[in-house]
């Protein structure tokens, strides 16, 4: 009988319980692997803050800004009482003695506006367009007529078009803000006559605050080099003397304070101003229909310029 060595006896426990610790071990790491696992899945993406697009550790400067990113509602609804007639508000690369300003005004009531849209009715004659962009300005007002540009952003092309109803995008690098009071805008397309005629806004037969404006600086049409009312000055489409269009903004709560009470012996706290709730608008259409009409008859549309 072989006698067992104590030094190989001690080294086989030894041996044994490393097997044991490792096993043990593979088996803690699963179990917590297994756990992790379970906490990820069951993390709801819709709530996660690394959702798709959002830098959760970059500056504030690069945030989207929440005013911004905010939906529009219309703050001001010429979108009705269409008429059957359309006046040109535009501007030519082959024939800028044709280029022809139109303007309608409106009222910002008590919170200021960022502007975000601009919908218009309108349509193409002489040619079939497009447009190759637009532009829309604001101007303050000088006695019921435009005054001062206030903004202006020209060449955009971020429009669309759905029969007569044109979608103006201003960039959202810079939409204008618009405090309490009255304004007039004006949108003009940018066109090219040779290949696709010209571009009017349509007329409207209700008059909203000061009937619209119009004016062709160089005189080329024979009338209204200034600021003039359309309709009843210039003779254009008088039966119609305003514009159809709507502006889409999100509306700017203003602070109103509170009224300080007389100090006591109980009271000494100021109270803090709160905020006047932001007055919803009614949602405008996404595809305005406008009333039947023939079609536009466009006025002062001018012999094309000759070909060189």
């Amino acid at each position: 009988m072989k006698k067992q060595n104590p030094l190989s006896t001690k080294a086989d426990v030894v041996r044994s319980t490393l097997y044991l610790l490792l096993l043990l071990s593979a088996f803690v790491i699963r179990l917590a692997l297994g756990q992790q696992n379970a906490t990820d899945s069951a993390i709801d993406p819709t709530k996660s803050s690394f959702a798709v697009g959002h830098v959760t550790n970059g500056s504030p400067e690069a945030q989207p800004s929440p005013v911004a990113a905010a939906t529009a509602v219309v703050v001001w609804d010429q979108y009705n009482n269409v008429g059957t007639a359309v006046t040109l508000s535009a501007t030519f690369t082959d024939a800028p003695a044709m280029n022809s300003d139109l303007v309608d005004d409106f009222v910002v009531q008590s919170n200021p506006w960022l502007v975000q849209r601009i919908v218009v009715d309108g349509a193409y004659f002489n040619g079939t367009g497009p447009a190759n962009s637009f532009n829309v300005f604001f101007y303050s007002d000088d006695g019921g007529f435009p005054g001062t540009v206030l903004y202006e952003s020209t060449n955009i092309v971020d429009w669309t078009q759905n029969g007569s109803t044109f979608t103006i995008n201003l960039p959202s690098c810079c939409f204008p803000t618009l405090y309490p009071g009255k304004y007039w805008i004006e949108i003009r397309a940018n066109m090219t006559a040779m290949c696709c005629g010209e571009w009017g806004w349509t007329d409207r037969t209700v008059t909203e605050l000061d009937p619209a404006v119009w004016r062709n600086p160089s005189g080329f049409f024979g009338a209204c080099t200034s600021w003039s009312r359309r309709a009843a000055t210039c003779g254009l489409e008088p039966s119609a003397p305003d514009q159809v269009y709507a502006i889409l903004a999100y509306v700017l709560p203003t602070a109103t304070p509170i009224t300080t009470p007389t100090a006591t012996s109980t009271s000494t706290l100021t109270p803090t101003p709160t905020l006047t709730p932001t007055p919803t608008a009614t949602p405008f259409p996404p595809s305005p229909t406008p009333t039947p009409r023939l079609g536009p008859t466009p006025r002062l549309r001018p012999t094309p310029p000759p070909r060189p």
